[in-house]
């Protein structure tokens, strides 16, 4: 009995090889979202599965040596050819994949300042800008308030004590007061950033967006890639506009401005759903991204 069966058991675990290599293969055609496997995994269950019928001891039986050669160099070719099939279909994988994350990545990156300028804009604006034009326009615009302090105060003349004699300044007051102490405006600067003078500079300056976080040493110390701003709507890799949409959403009896930006050319294979990236909701008030690094 042992015997008998045993004589089945290279057909079956070919049987078995080939179905698993064909259902993976239609799985991978019908499933949601997955990528489709390559066209030698549909050949190689196939080809399984019909030398698995071909080892059956009653069939083998039937063959004469003439065709018995003849399905082996047929075998051997099937062989060579899945082998090229597969090598083919890995090194082409592995550079579809290669190419889907630096394009997502460049993706990514141009959605993420996107992201940076329309929140600096609310910041300053209270609201989102509404297309793109606005927002290449508030990038150049000094409206971005920076904190410039020079000066320190000490015990024997504290911050109020300072403010009470007016030495606490502005730094348009420099030049009056460099005249008024018969001094250069370098010169008084110089004293006060050594604290070699009673003087305080507390001061609002305001520069743009632009100076502050695209410039090409400010990316480069961010470790980022220079910022082209013409480019800023546009997807990387087809040229398409990201698409922009704006409104509004109750929250806690007031009213916050939400945003959305995607992009309306996702990469990947074709038939094969695709991920859309991109930030933000209409509905919740929040610009998280839906990347995954």
């Amino acid at each position: 009995m042992k015997h008998d069966i045993s004589k089945y058991i290279i057909s079956a675990l070919l049987l078995v090889f080939g179905l698993v290599a064909l259902v993976s293969y239609i799985a991978g055609l019908t499933g949601d979202g997955l990528e489709s496997q390559p066209l030698g995994m549909l050949f190689a269950g196939v080809s399984l599965i019909g030398v698995g019928f071909i080892a059956f001891p009653e069939i083998l039986e039937k063959l004469n040596t003439k065709n018995y050669k003849t399905i082996l160099m047929a075998s051997v070719v099937i062989a060579i050819g899945l082998g090229y099939s597969v090598v083919y279909s890995i090194s082409e994988e592995i550079e579809f994949r290669e190419t889907k994350l630096r394009v997502e990545q460049q993706t990514i990156q141009q959605l993420k300042d996107i992201r940076d300028i329309q929140l600096a804009h609310k910041a300053v604006n209270g609201t989102f800008a509404p297309d793109f034009d606005s927002l290449a326009i508030f990038v150049h615009a000094d409206v971005i308030p920076v904190t410039f302090n020079m000066g320190s105060f000490h015990d024997t003349l504290s911050e109020n004590k300072s403010a009470e004699l007016g030495y606490i300044i502005k730094r348009a007051d420099l030049d009056s007061i460099a005249m008024m102490n018969e001094t250069t405006y370098d010169s008084l600067l110089t004293l006060i950033e050594e604290d070699n003078s009673p003087y305080k500079i507390r001061d609002t300056l305001y520069t743009s967006f632009y100076a502050e976080n695209l410039t090409i040493e400010a990316r480069t110390i961010a470790k980022l890639t220079a910022f082209d701003l013409d480019a800023m709507p546009f997807n990387p890799r087809t040229g398409e506009r990201f698409v922009m949409s704006t409104s509004a959403v109750e929250v806690g009896g007031l009213w916050q401005p939400t945003i959305v930006v995607q992009d309306p050319t996702p990469f990947g294979r074709d038939k094969v759903k695709k991920d859309t990236l991109k930030f933000g909701s209409l509905t919740d008030a929040h610009t998280d991204g839906n990347w995954r690094n």
